[in-house]
């Protein structure tokens, strides 16, 4: 397979598939990966909670430890917008890289950025034969149903590493990161029958 994580944030590809990544490229897959934004975001009352230096550099550290080529485009994050030049933009590396499998967030993740991503994906999705979202948080407004699964049984280690490079988001949330993981990889695991898997939701999937 050829697969392209189109995501809103570094940290993204590997809350939603740090460990199908993983385990794709353990087979012998190649995954790139096109982050819109810089992922540099602030609390409600101001404070800068991550850099665009520190997103980018411990991007590049997730990208590595999983050995993903990654691409950010640098875009203000929190008020990324569907636009046609992004659309374009995935297009491009559809087409430069002959992309067979498209991975994005859900439709209907609550964060509005993930929603943006999830739609300039899908734009750019009409000659890609598999194409399946992620769920990345507890945030939703609808029940996440995936239909699709990965084995990440093997992998869980390597996302959950991958994740640590994300040093402040980490100390922040990480806690409940590996929780919420922990409980959602077992059971969509019990569902397809494995120990642990990551589930998608398949806006498009031909069967070869």
């Amino acid at each position: 397979m050829n697969v392209l994580v189109v995501a809103a944030h570094p940290d993204d590809l590997e809350m939603m598939a740090g460990g199908s990544v993983a385990r794709w490229i353990r087979a012998g897959h190649r995954v790139r990966a096109l982050t819109l934004t810089h992922g540099s975001w602030k609390d409600p009352r101001g404070n800068l909670v991550r850099s665009p230096g520190d997103a980018l550099r411990e991007e590049a550290a997730a990208a590595e430890r999983l050995g993903y080529a990654v691409e950010n485009l640098g875009r203000e994050a929190t008020s990324l917008a569907f636009e046609d030049a992004l659309v374009c933009e995935v297009l491009r590396r559809v087409e430069d890289h002959g992309i067979d499998t498209l991975v994005c967030p859900w439709e209907r993740d609550l964060h509005h950025d993930h929603e943006a991503a999830s739609r300039i994906a899908v734009a750019a999705s009409r000659r890609v034969p598999r194409v399946l979202m992620g769920q990345i948080n507890w945030y939703l407004r609808d029940v996440f149903a995936p239909n699709v699964f990965v084995d990440i049984t093997e992998t869980w280690e390597e996302k959950i590493a991958a994740l640590r490079s994300y040093a402040a988001e980490y100390a922040r949330a990480g806690e409940r990161w590996v929780s919420f993981l922990d409980e959602t990889t077992r059971l969509y695991g019990r569902m397809a029958g494995v120990e642990r898997a990551e589930g998608f939701v398949s806006a498009k999937l031909l069967w070869e």
